[in-house]
């Protein structure tokens, strides 16, 4: 299909998919030109492939290893470029997209400068965060999630790819706080919802729990602390509450969580490793 110009492309990076995966795709195919499945499973989750062809946009991009989050969503925004698409939906697996979630967010576009919206979030909806009444039609926000953002393909141009030696976990971060370093914008488009599943999620008054298994304590670990010291001179204070909320994770994970020593160790060693500049996929970290 690379050659056939359409406005807006979706990327989804699989890796082994529960069979309601293929759901949760239906959700936002119809709204978009074409939808680049990259799978970064190992072995590839063929039977689930198999399955894909009953959504007649779609293109199966298998990898045959699990090359990261980032790495998808790059090869997700060439393949869309290639198109000749001006914009990408980056969704996670595990999201759902209301039926006009694309719409809303470009209606939210509209009112803007075009050139200098860099990405368009919708309203995540999870167990810990619901949608209110009062809320206004748009926002800017710092850092939204990855999953349901619409990325403007001609500021990823000049703003440059996504971080793979970052390979999981603040992704997003880093992205939007470079978006926002070159003076692009970052959204909200508060009537375009997304379910969207954070971990097992549990809420404790000012606490919250994501039971997030210990490899993903150690990226978060070891890329939060880098977004921190690339970007702490650019804005110190989102850089101190993420501090603050790096020890309320801990605190969470001492109190309400299960195999603590675990994920603190894998905590720990994160640290380490980004203190030895050893990134990328983990293969047992650098020695301290």
């Amino acid at each position: 299909m690379n050659g056939v110009s359409c406005q807006t492309a979706a990327v989804v990076v699989l890796y082994h998919p529960l069979p309601e995966v293929m759901e949760n795709i239906r959700t936002f195919a119809h709204q978009v030109e074409m939808v680049y499945v990259v799978d970064n499973s190992l072995p590839p989750a063929r039977d689930f492939a198999a399955r894909l062809w009953e959504v007649r946009n779609l293109i199966y991009l298998p990898q045959g290893e699990n090359l990261g989050v980032a790495c998808a969503l790059n090869i997700g925004a060439e393949q869309a470029m290639k198109a000749g698409c001006d914009f990408l939906l980056t969704m996670d697996q595990d999201s759902q997209a209301a039926p006009d979630m694309v719409e809303q967010m470009m209606a939210c576009l509209a009112l803007h400068d075009q050139d200098k919206v860099g990405m368009i979030a919708p309203f995540h909806v999870t167990k810990a965060d619901r949608p209110y009444a009062g809320m206004a039609a748009f926002e800017d926000v710092m850092t939204p999630m990855t999953s349901g953002c619409l990325l403007n393909l001609t500021v990823f141009r000049k703003a440059g790819p996504f971080r793979e030696e970052l390979f999981i976990d603040f992704i997003d971060n880093e992205y939007c706080l470079r978006l926002r370093k070159a003076c692009f914008k970052v959204l909200r488009a508060n009537r375009a919802i997304l379910k969207h599943n954070v971990g097992n999620i549990r809420k404790y008054g000012p606490f919250i729990a994501t039971n997030h298994p210990p490899l993903r304590r150690y990226y978060k670990t070891r890329n939060r602390f880098l977004v921190n010291r690339l970007y702490r001179r650019d804005f110190p204070c989102h850089c101190l509450f993420d501090r603050v909320r790096l020890l309320k994770e801990i605190v969470s994970i001492i109190l309400f969580e299960r195999e603590k020593a675990a994920k603190l160790s894998m905590m720990w060693r994160g640290y380490l490793d980004y203190r030895h500049d050893c990134f990328g996929k983990y293969e047992g970290g650098s020695q301290p």
